[in-house]
């Protein structure tokens, strides 16, 4: 079962290390300080994430992250890629340092019926929840994990350990390391395991999902497919209206931050040249 999520905390956390898994990609474990005199606590379903309070000045707004282990109901990881002057910044947090976290917030996944038909479809750092949910299924998935090349790989050892060998298919767009293409190419190589599936979990790049969507609905239209979008959160909190997202099955668009991040993929309304309308259930039509 998925665990229960904390109520909503702004704790202060303890860098217990800050990782390096190549090519500018990082785990930072952080674990919550007591307050108070209660013992510190952090559970999350998997697909919910945090907010980091960057500390420098420079930095108006916290910081989105996706949360990809919890440990002992305290200890959580966060994966991140050096992109720009915030992750830079927290690349340079050392053991010991402190961090404010807001979190855990956002709507996670649903608990798959058929966790060993299951499909994980993964692209970059958009893995983090998907190996949280596979941790806490515990029955083994089918993980495709799309990336640009070997070194952004990243997390191989723990996938393997997580999914199991021969459960875990990646690609890379040079060729460099297994399936020589994108996610959507290697999945096209498995209709097998795509037609034997009720679910499908994507995170990953939004032209990837929708991508990867318009194919699993292709080949399963009885799919169930969740997606968990990545959007810029200025709050995470559903104050700020930074995180909206058209939806094709009502007229008002949803706060990411709030309503999701997973979403079911046929109530999003993707750019339309991928996921065409009839993808979407006869009965509930876009209304726009």
């Amino acid at each position: 079962m998925l665990p229960t999520p904390s109520k909503i905390q702004d704790m202060t956390c303890e860098v217990v290390h800050n990782r390096d898994c190549g090519n500018g990609l990082k785990i930072m474990r952080l674990r919550p300080l007591a307050t108070n005199g209660a013992p510190a606590s952090f559970e999350c379903q998997p697909g919910q994430f945090v907010m980091l309070d960057l500390p420098a000045s420079e930095f108006r707004f916290r910081r989105p992250f996706s949360i990809l282990a919890t440990y002992n109901s305290c200890d959580l990881d966060i994966y991140y890629k050096i992109v720009g002057e915030g992750t830079r910044m927290m690349q340079e947090l050392m053991q010991g340092d402190h961090i404010q976290c807001l979190g855990p917030l956002g709507i996670g996944f649903n608990e798959p019926k058929e966790p060993e038909t299951t499909l994980y479809i993964g692209g970059g750092i958009g893995i983090a929840p998907l190996y949280l949910m596979q941790r806490c299924v515990k029955t083994p998935g089918h993980c495709f994990y799309g990336v640009r090349g070997q070194e952004d790989i990243g997390l191989e050892f723990e996938l393997k350990d997580a999914f199991g060998e021969e459960n875990l298919h990646i690609s890379t767009d040079d060729g460099s390391y297994g399936f020589h293409g994108n996610v959507c190419g290697l999945l096209e190589q498995y209709s097998d395991k795509i037609l034997a599936a009720q679910e499908a979990y994507i995170c990953g790049p939004t032209r990837m999902m929708e991508a990867a969507a318009a194919l699993l609905y292709r080949i399963n239209p009885q799919l169930r497919v969740q997606v968990s979008l990545e959007e810029h959160m200025p709050c995470g909190t559903g104050a700020c209206t930074g995180c909206v997202v058209s939806r094709s099955d009502q007229y008002l668009p949803s706060k990411v931050c709030v309503e999701g991040p997973v979403f079911d993929a046929r109530s999003i309304q993707w750019d339309g040249t991928l996921l065409p309308m009839s993808a979407f259930c006869e009965e509930s039509p876009c209304p726009l």
